[in-house]
């Protein structure tokens, strides 16, 4: 038996109000411990594991979430910050190696992030994205591996890195007084509308994989959740 953990992507296909929404694990139909929940940054996921033993699988979450236990910033000023890249990847490393100190076998999926620069002998990564894999279904990927973005209007933007971004947009609206980095206000915004596609083409709802996104990746990634059981039996 292994436990399940990761935030609302985790938890449950949107919207939750569904009566057939469900999740990665229930699809997977192994037996499992569950201790995903909703809103959950990296840190209360590793606090609820202490209580669990065994291999571990873990929906990942965006590491921003963590901001203030990882950099001891508050999210304002996070906001300004022209070198917001590097404080999310300083974020996302300090997620990574509190998961690598469990000492446990994991197996991680990129969700509300993608998984970056993970390099951990106990850490497999799965798959390092389930945004770009529904972009993938919903024919977004380009030749050199970006995902296309047509707008509405017919124009189009592309990039490479998935995140969760809705954190950092709540933030903007908690502190209408801040002037927010451009290039930052840009990537969220790329995010948004991302979503918003996934959306169109049945695969998201607001800012979630819907019902049809969890059955879609639950069905690609089960050979992989058995392959790493049977390695860490």
């Amino acid at each position: 038996m292994y436990t399940y953990t990761g935030p609302s992507w985790a938890a449950s296909s949107y919207p939750i109000e569904d009566e057939n929404a469900t999740n990665l694990a229930k699809l997977w139909n192994i037996a499992h411990i569950d201790q995903s929940a909703h809103g959950s940054d990296a840190m209360q996921n590793l606090h609820s594991l202490k209580k669990t033993k065994g291999p571990i699988i873990w929906i990942y979450n965006e590491p921003i979430g963590v901001l203030k236990r990882a950099t001891n910033m508050e999210k304002k000023e996070f906001l300004t910050r022209d070198d917001w890249k590097e404080i999310w990847q300083e974020c996302n490393q300090f997620c990574l190696n509190s998961i690598a100190r469990l000492g446990r076998p994991v197996l991680l999926f990129g969700a509300h992030s993608d998984i970056v620069d993970c390099d951990h002998a106990n850490i497999v990564v799965g798959h390092k994205s389930w945004q770009r894999f529904l972009a993938e279904k919903a024919g977004m990927i380009t030749r050199k591996g970006k995902i296309n973005v047509t707008m509405d209007d017919g124009g189009s933007y592309s990039f490479r890195q998935c995140w969760g971004a809705e954190i950092v947009h709540r933030t903007m609206h908690e502190n209408p007084d801040i002037e927010p980095n451009k290039s930052l206000t840009d990537d969220v915004w790329d995010i948004f509308f991302f979503w918003k596609q996934l959306e169109k083409q049945d695969l998201f709802n607001d800012v979630h994989p819907n019902l049809r996104g969890n059955k879609l990746f639950a069905e690609y990634t089960k050979p992989m959740v058995e392959k790493f059981l049977e390695d860490v039996k």
